[in-house]
């Protein structure tokens, strides 16, 4: 740890060796099969992306239980699923990167379209920021419990699957995310109130999860550096639960940022136009959270890499591993005309015409949708015109407020 290089190896906790500190960033696909297998499109996706020489490859997020599910993404939630994680893994490791599967629940924020609404369940009878968000009901204690042993039954099946690691998703605003929020964690039981009963649900998810795959496995975990909302969660206290992850036996600590030079973490209300929410942090959140785990597990930093350059300047901060993410959507080869220089340039901007989108760059459609959806979050030719229904998923986006998952 402490090199600025990219291209330098780097070993996990675990043991894991990883021969750079590229890792390809977990992205919202949206078009896995209804029942949560994953459809060819995403296969071919993945297999394009994944030929390219990464450390490491993380899925998009799979969701744990049924009545959890925030977007038409690929399951962990049962046995039937085992095959399709299986498919996942295979996808992923040809260019010899390390396959890791995200792991999540939506809580207050899984999509009523796919749960119902009246499944809805979060840690509080609170609901989400995002307009239109339904009031879910309070978890019962049991079914807490019950949550955690669904991570591990699905980290479990991950494992089986040929997975070489599990991430648990603790960020954007999903269910240990709110456990660990007192804007979403109102409870007064051993579940929440001040921060240390917040931080339970989280650290004990990832002992769990640890004690079941064993210290050979890799095992991340993904955090918001701090809640843009007022009454939220600070830097502070996401370093605090960062130290405490490194004591769990973590390999790694992922740092949710839109770009890793703003310090912009997620908004709840999914407002792309605004860069930025309420609170500021004028202390970097890499630097921070690098100094709270004291190299006692690696931290990545994702949002906005797009060069080499880019790399170095987040690794100078504090990081470890750097996630790449909207680069290798806009260009699948991108890594490898980074690393081997002198060729093209990579693409910086998806092309102007929907169809191309999705042909030239191995796009599942309904991804190419969901990108599309959120105003300048990619970059992308001018068209000259104004966005047709298939371009906006049938109906016209409300450029301030938003609602994809």
């Amino acid at each position: 740890m402490g090199t600025t290089s990219p291209w330098l190896p780097l070993r996990l906790k675990s043991g894991a060796e990883l021969p750079n500190r590229f890792v390809l960033a977990p992205m919202t696909t949206d078009s896995a099969e209804p029942g949560g297998t994953v459809s060819e499109a995403e296969l071919r996706y993945l297999e394009r992306r994944c030929a390219n020489p990464f450390a490491m490859t993380i899925t998009s997020c799979a969701y744990v239980a049924d009545d959890g599910r925030s977007w038409q993404g690929i399951g962990a939630a049962d046995e039937a699923h085992v095959d399709s994680l299986r498919a996942v893994a295979a996808a992923m490791r040809g260019g010899g990167g390390l396959p890791v599967l995200q792991l999540y629940d939506g809580g207050r924020i899984a999509d009523p379209g796919l749960v119902g609404g009246e499944r809805l369940r979060a840690p509080s009878a609170v609901p989400s920021l995002r307009p239109g968000a339904l009031t879910p009901r309070e978890l019962a204690g049991p079914e807490v419990s019950g949550l955690l042993g669904r991570f591990v039954d699905a980290a479990r099946r991950g494992e089986r699957a040929g997975f070489a690691g599990i991430e648990l998703h603790g960020a954007n605003h999903y269910l240990i995310h709110q456990f660990f929020s007192p804007r979403a964690n109102r409870r007064d039981d051993r579940w929440g109130g001040d921060r240390e009963r917040r931080m339970r649900f989280p650290l004990e998810l990832t002992a769990a999860v640890r004690a079941a795959l064993g210290p050979r496995t890799v095992l991340g975990f993904r955090v918001n550096p701090y809640e843009s909302e007022p009454g939220g969660f600070t830097l502070g206290d996401a370093a605090e639960l960062s130290s405490r992850l490194a004591g769990t036996g973590v390999d790694y600590v992922h740092i949710s940022m839109d770009d890793f030079r703003r310090r912009s973490p997620q908004r709840e209300d999914r407002d792309w136009t605004t860069g930025g929410g309420a609170v500021r942090e004028e202390r970097n959140p890499i630097t921070a959270i690098a100094a709270a785990v004291a190299g006692r597990c690696a931290v990545i930093a994702s949002g906005g890499v797009r060069s080499a350059d880019d790399a170095r300047a987040a690794l100078a901060a504090g990081a470890d591993l750097v996630a790449v993410g909207r680069a290798v959507v806009i260009d699948p080869e991108w890594l490898g005309t980074v690393r081997d220089g002198g060729g093209r340039p990579p693409r910086s901007r998806l092309p102007a015409d929907r169809d191309e989108i999705e042909s030239a760059l191995t796009l599942p459609s309904r991804m190419v949708t969901y990108l599309l959806s959120r105003p300048n979050w990619v970059p992308r030719e001018s068209t000259g015109r104004e966005p047709t229904g298939r371009e906006t998923g049938g109906q016209r986006i409300n450029q301030r407020k938003e609602e994809a998952v």
